[in-house]
């Protein structure tokens, strides 16, 4: 019975976390009012610079497992190196690997300023 309590409180933490941070950064959409806010802002809105990793919020298990072997991990440094905008991609250096991602993908990753 206990090991059923400390699941569904696990599982109701994740979800209103997941919640909370796509609720929260919808309001915010420009990068630098929401660096000033709390210091972490999306990946498709960041420019040239170093930052640090912090989360990604994804709908399916696939993406997140593969941004996790692509180097993506929480507290990691990552580079952006050039950012095309809306209908681009964005391609950031992590561990040393250049890779390039599509806004959408980058839309659901949060970044920390360094």
């Amino acid at each position: 019975m206990m090991e059923y309590l400390k699941k569904a409180i696990k599982r109701g933490y994740e979800y209103w976390h997941k919640r909370w941070i796509k609720a929260h950064f919808q309001n915010y959409k420009a990068f630098d009012s929401c660096l000033k806010y709390n210091g972490m802002a999306k990946l498709s809105d960041a420019g040239p610079g170093v930052y640090r990793f912090v989360i990604a919020y994804c709908d399916d298990n696939k993406l997140g497992h593969r941004l996790l072997e692509m180097g993506f991990v929480p507290g990691e440094y990552l580079t952006v190196i050039e950012n095309t905008g809306l209908k681009g991609s964005v391609m950031v250096k992590v561990k040393g690997s250049k890779i390039a991602l599509s806004n959408k993908i980058a839309d659901k990753i949060l970044l920390k300023r360094e």
